[in-house]
């Protein structure tokens, strides 16, 4: 959830950047850069599909800054266009699931308090978690995503899809349980 006073300082640079000062635009840019692109590759699941559309994200946000709203977040009003764009590649790829093979994924360094053992264990569920959520539908996943990784209140959520709130808490309880059976049946391919 975005802090009142992250709110206040996203707008004062949404202003700036109306102004036309070009740091201004830097500055929200390195602000979001990294959750943008975060939201978009764990959707995607494509580096390359992923910068293309972050890059496609921060270019319609900045056309859009005029009809930018203060009294939302600009975190929230981001995630939506990234979202929208992740919706639309989506219908022009006509692929609901992602292969579960996909080598292009971040690593993660595990922090040094595990022991090597718990790290690779650890990393392992990890892989197991992304491959599950990778394989969601994409609005499936989005709302997954958005509510869990980024943090977002349902009500976020309804704002950033453009839905009903009832909407967004059935796709997020429908979501986990699909997660659930997915994961259900990943542990026991292992066993």
């Amino acid at each position: 959830m975005v802090a009142k006073n992250d709110q206040v300082q996203d707008a004062q640079i949404v202003r700036e950047c109306l102004e036309g000062r070009q740091d201004a635009y830097t500055l929200l840019m390195s602000r979001y850069k990294r959750p943008v692109f975060g939201l978009i590759y764990r959707t995607v699941r494509q580096r390359e599909d992923a910068e293309d559309l972050a890059q496609e994200t921060f270019i319609k946000a900045f056309r859009s800054l005029p009809s930018y709203d203060p009294q939302y977040a600009f975190s929230s009003w981001l995630f939506k266009i990234a979202s929208n764009l992740c919706i639309d590649h989506f219908r022009r790829q006509r692929t609901e699931t992602v292969s579960l093979d996909d080598e292009d994924k971040p690593l993660e360094i595990p922090d040094g308090t595990q022991n090597p053992e718990e790290a690779a264990v650890a990393q392992s569920e990890r892989s197991v978690i992304d491959a599950a959520i990778g394989s969601l539908p994409v609005d499936y996943r989005l709302v997954i995503l958005l509510r869990h990784k980024e943090e977002k209140s349902y009500e976020e959520i309804a704002q950033i899809l453009n839905l009903p709130l009832g909407t967004v808490k059935a796709k997020v309880h429908r979501a986990r349980g699909a997660l659930k059976e997915r994961l259900k049946r990943s542990y026991h391919a292992d066993s």
